[in-house]
């Protein structure tokens, strides 16, 4: 019976092949190119000049290098992937019984014996391979044809062959040999006849003398090679990364010219900056808490209310209104959970924002409150 997982070489091999077919197959781009760059050079020029092994090797990683690298750190996981895929192929067909007995479809009879399971899709579409189910191939112990049928037990017929002089259908005799298999056809209806045949030979038997190098050189067992590609990867990263940030400032110039100019005041200058914007509103004592040191740095904040006949509401909402103008032009912000009042005691609590990105965001935030 046919099973589909195969040998680790099996996959090691085929995954090997379809690298090197890709490689040859770009890698005539590449050669392209680079014989006409040359060419264009400069009489003298050397095409290992830095400007122009930079585009070389550009151009290089563009056609062949980069899906090397790519299918070099995939391997493993994409060997597993077929082999757990071919595993779970011969499982489901050694776990999948037939629902109801098939009839011998040439006599009718009952009792037949399975002699071969194996995946099929239903609809004979072979691309369709997401859909295969379990196709049973069954003996008749009273005519000894052979009968094929799905798992629940409807017939599977095969697709007649049609004569191509009168349209009638084909009598077909398989003939198997250790080079081939031979379909005999023949026409009762006109006498046409003719033969069909699949080789059986290794596919592989022809000498590819070239294989071995290339397959050392583009499945990049070469540790140097290897590493050559991954550093210009890096690079090119790099300056693509470097190129995309300068980019982005150039579009966000008014945020980082804003971001340069905003007050960034330290701890100790808080209080400078909070006692007479607070004292102006009517808020009096104003200490600071010892800071909060974490993943951000907040200073809790407390002060009296030194204005009678105030509602507490009231008192709440103008001592929020009088920080939020303290900090305006600085990198601190009132935190979310607000100003907390009792008894004309109020507190509450800021948050400094130091890396860019939380800068952005903040200048972002700033300018919208300000449009609206």
């Amino acid at each position: 019976m046919h099973t589909h997982l195969k040998e680790d070489q099996y996959y090691e091999d085929l995954y090997d092949k379809i690298t090197v077919e890709f490689a040859r197959r770009n890698i005539v781009y590449f050669d392209k190119f680079y014989a006409e760059f040359e060419a264009k050079l400069p009489s003298g020029e050397e095409i290992d000049r830095p400007g122009n092994a930079f585009v070389i090797n550009v151009f290089y990683m563009e056609t062949v290098g980069n899906e090397l690298l790519k299918r070099y750190n995939e391997r493993d996981q994409k060997i597993a992937e077929w082999r757990e895929r071919d595993a779970a192929k011969d499982a489901h067909v050694a776990d999948t019984r037939l629902t109801e007995e098939p009839r011998c479809r040439h006599c009718g009879a009952q009792g037949l014996r399975i002699t071969d399971k194996d995946l099929m899709n239903r609809s004979q579409a072979a691309s369709l391979s997401d859909n295969e189910e379990v196709l049973f191939t069954l003996r008749c112990p009273g005519c000894d044809k052979y009968t094929a049928c799905w798992g629940d037990g409807e017939l599977w017929l095969p697709k007649p062959t049609l004569c191509v002089s009168c349209g009638s259908e084909m009598t077909q005799k398989t003939t198997k040999t250790k080079a081939a298999i031979i379909f005999q056809y023949s026409c009762a209806a006109c006498g046409n006849a003719y033969n069909d045949k699949i080789d059986l030979k290794d596919k592989n038997a022809k000498t590819d003398p070239e294989y071995a190098n290339d397959r050392d050189h583009f499945c990049l067992r070469n540790d140097e090679f290897r590493n050559r590609l991954a550093s210009m990867r890096r690079d090119f990263l790099g300056m693509a990364q470097l190129g995309k940030e300068m980019q982005e400032k150039r579009d966000n110039r008014h945020i980082y010219d804003a971001i340069k100019e905003m007050k960034k005041p330290k701890i100790a200058e808080l209080s400078g900056i909070l006692t007479p914007a607070l004292a102006k509103a009517g808020f009096i004592e104003v200490t600071l808490d010892k800071p909060e040191i974490g993943k951000d740095v907040i200073v809790g904040f407390s002060c009296l209310d030194n204005q009678s006949g105030r509602s507490d509401h009231d008192s709440e909402k103008q001592l929020k209104q009088a920080v939020n103008r303290a900090l305006e032009n600085t990198n601190w912000r009132l935190m979310s959970d607000g100003i907390h009042y009792r008894l004309g005691y109020m507190s509450g609590r800021i948050k400094a924002y130091e890396d860019e990105e939380a800068l952005k965001n903040l200048v972002a935030r700033t300018a919208k409150k300000t449009k609206s």
